[in-house]
């Protein structure tokens, strides 16, 4: 059962435009909260947001969130538009090539890093420094993180480190500042019908993603639909008693994670 006081968030959502960011702000938007969508496709956000914007309150920004100007500037309008922001989702996300350390590229690493741990920080430190000015700090914090964060097989060294990282920067935010009003959990992502990959599908490592895929396909066990999950996403931000929850990293995959034996 959801809280009625959705309809009194702002939401941002990275990584809106398309795919388990645009189903989570579809579903924030059902519950009648306030939504910002950003991506880096300018094409894509338009689509979005002509489609999304019937549902409710929406704004859409294009961003290069691994830039701490843009950084600024996208959280300088949302708080012009809404003058307060209320929860954070960093889902924005790429892919790497399946490689691992020894065949790696280094402008590949610094792009992946970039992209699925420096933009998260960057914004959770502006959503925090804001929550934390509230007269009373009611802030909620979402780290999309997948599998890869938790083992080494299902992903080449860049996206297995970031998404590692990105645990850690969870457990961090919620140890330091769940007592202060704002609590921040990670959603661990079994395998999704997502366009993460699309471009990175050029230079692919067959031989890493063929090992992941057999080692996937060892157990019969779905893809996880992206409505699903987003509706997960929604009842854990707006949810009765979900302010209890906190630092948690919830596996969201089928229990792959219980197959494979991933605490």
């Amino acid at each position: 059962m959801l809280d009625n006081n959705a309809n009194r968030k702002t939401c941002l959502v990275t990584g809106g435009a398309s795919g388990l960011g645009k189903a989570i702000a579809t579903k924030y938007l059902e519950a009648g909260a306030s939504v910002v969508i950003c991506d880096i496709n300018e094409e894509r956000l338009l689509q979005a947001f002509n489609e999304l914007a019937v549902k409710g309150t929406l704004k859409a920004v294009k961003a290069d969130i691994t830039s701490a100007e843009e950084a600024q500037n996208l959280f300088n309008e949302i708080i012009h538009a809404f003058g307060k922001l209320d929860v954070l989702v960093n889902n924005a996300g790429i892919m790497d090539h399946f490689d691992p350390v020894g065949d790696l590229d280094e402008g590949l690493w610094d792009k992946v890093m970039a992209v699925n741990l420096k933009a998260p920080y960057l914004l959770s430190k502006l959503a925090v420094q804001h929550m934390l000015s509230q007269e009373k700090p009611d802030g909620c914090i979402f780290n999309i993180v997948s599998v890869a964060g938790k083992a080494g097989w299902a992903a080449g060294a860049a996206y297995t480190a970031s998404k590692h990282g990105l645990l850690g920067l969870t457990k961090n935010t919620a140890s330091f500042y769940g007592s202060r009003g704002i609590r921040c959990n990670s959603l661990v992502m079994g395998g999704m019908e997502t366009n993460i990959a699309d471009s990175f599908k050029t230079g692919m490592n067959t031989e890493g993603y063929q090992k992941t895929n057999e080692l996937l396909k060892a157990v019969n066990i779905p893809l996880c639909d992206v409505d699903r999950a987003a509706e997960l996403c929604t009842s854990l931000t707006f949810g009765k008693g979900t302010s209890l929850v906190n630092g948690a990293c919830i596996p969201v995959d089928h229990g792959w994670s219980a197959v494979y034996g991933i605490s």
